[in-house]
């Protein structure tokens, strides 16, 4: 299967971004998303941005976006209270003909070291505001989600397994920016690939399809992060500056 036919747009519902991805055949999804999670078939996914202070329930909201936008009911939905019209990043890696697409939307403030308890909300939120200050109100909290493709079929082992490849990944780019955290508290993932040809049966970060979404999922985060101005709160305008220039 070629990647060239995955096509992708924003839209706006209600006066948010909604990115919308689309592919030219049903594919195999393995996810982490709230609705049509975990293992489906599918040619729509989205990411939707919800207000920063959202507390409802995500499913009859996501439907209606989907009944707004005209998509199907077994559509696979993200939601993120990052600006999705500004940060939504695609990276494509073709390493030793292992051909791959990460599909991405990064925002952090609630940002986490895995198994470490938050208890410091109300600084974060000063803190969010001194790196957002061009920004009039409190930057919200984001959410890393991450859509890996690739363009061959994979076991359910493989696709589990590339999780591990894509997160691993995650950190690594957020150490690249200078964040000790490894990811936030409401992170969402999926792999997607093709039903038809050569099956994979593995996807770690040696070799293969592990190494090549590795590599896209490691740079997307990169640039959507530096995309919404999102450096750690007491790096110096130089540091950042280096970053912009290294990383976009």
């Amino acid at each position: 299967m070629s990647l060239d036919g995955i096509g992708t747009k924003i839209e706006y519902v209600n006066g948010w971004s909604v990115a919308v991805i689309e592919f030219d055949e049903r594919m195999e999804v393995l996810s982490s998303c709230f609705l049509n999670g975990g293992k489906a078939d599918t040619s729509t996914m989205v990411i939707i941005q919800v207000d920063p202070e959202y507390h409802h329930d995500p499913v009859p909201d996501a439907k209606d976006v989907l009944k707004q936008l005209g998509l199907p009911d077994d559509t696979v939905c993200f939601m993120t209270a990052a600006e999705v019209y500004q940060v939504f990043t695609k990276e494509r890696v073709n390493h030793n003909d292992y051909d791959c697409l990460a599909l991405v939307t990064a925002g952090l403030s609630n940002q986490v070291v895995a198994g470490e308890e938050i208890s410091d909300w109300n600084e974060r939120k000063k803190l969010s505001m001194k790196r957002h200050k061009l920004i009039a109100d409190l930057y919200p909290p984001g959410t890393i989600n991450i859509i890996g493709v690739v363009s061959e079929p994979m076991t359910d082992s493989a696709k589990v397994n590339s999780f591990i490849a894509m997160t691993e990944a995650k950190s690594a780019a957020l150490h690249d920016l200078g964040y000790r955290e490894t990811g936030t508290t409401s992170d969402a993932i999926a792999i997607v690939c093709p039903k038809e040809g050569k099956v994979q049966s593995y996807a770690g970060t040696g070799f293969g399809f592990g190494l090549s979404l590795a590599k896209a999922v490691r740079s997307a985060v990169r640039k959507s992060l530096i995309k919404r101005h999102d450096f750690p709160v007491d790096m110096k305008e130089e540091e950042i500056e280096e970053l912009r220039r290294r990383y976009l």
